[in-house]
């Protein structure tokens, strides 16, 4: 991430409310990362993160917890779980699909749009709306 996107994105969640960014990151979450996770969801998200430019940008840590655990079947300690949906949320956030369903969320909060937080395909759909807005006219960054 570039220092520029970088500054946009601390601008974002300054200038929003913490609730409102807490609720966007998970309705990502619960949309976008699967429940049940194997060695193939392991898998696929350390791919999609060295593809999508993210590992690098992960801690080392949670790096060198991605690579040990791709040799479990399915992970079943909760902790464990909690702590690898988080990782695959912020790679999920790296995409343009997680982009999207994060400002869908935190337009449709600010629209008053709340039948909207349940439907997938709604919050896509004002996410890459609000994303196609030229830079001077968003109103979150």
């Amino acid at each position: 991430m570039t220092l520029l996107a970088r500054a946009w994105r601390e601008l974002v969640e300054t200038s929003t409310s913490r609730d409102a960014v807490l609720l966007a990151r998970s309705v990502v979450s619960k949309f976008l990362v699967p429940g049940e996770i194997t060695r193939e969801v392991i898998t696929h998200y350390t791919r999609k993160a060295l593809r999508s430019g993210v590992w690098w940008r992960l801690k080392r840590e949670l790096r060198a917890l991605l690579l040990a655990v791709r040799f479990l079947a399915v992970v079943k300690s909760p902790l464990l779980k909690s702590i690898l949906r988080e990782v695959f949320t912020e790679i999920e956030l790296s995409t343009l699909r997680g982009k999207a369903v994060f400002y869908g969320v935190l337009v449709a909060l600010r629209q008053g749009l709340l039948e909207a937080l349940g439907n997938i395909k709604k919050l896509t759909t004002l996410g890459v709306g609000y994303l196609n807005l030229p830079v001077m006219w968003r109103i979150f960054g």
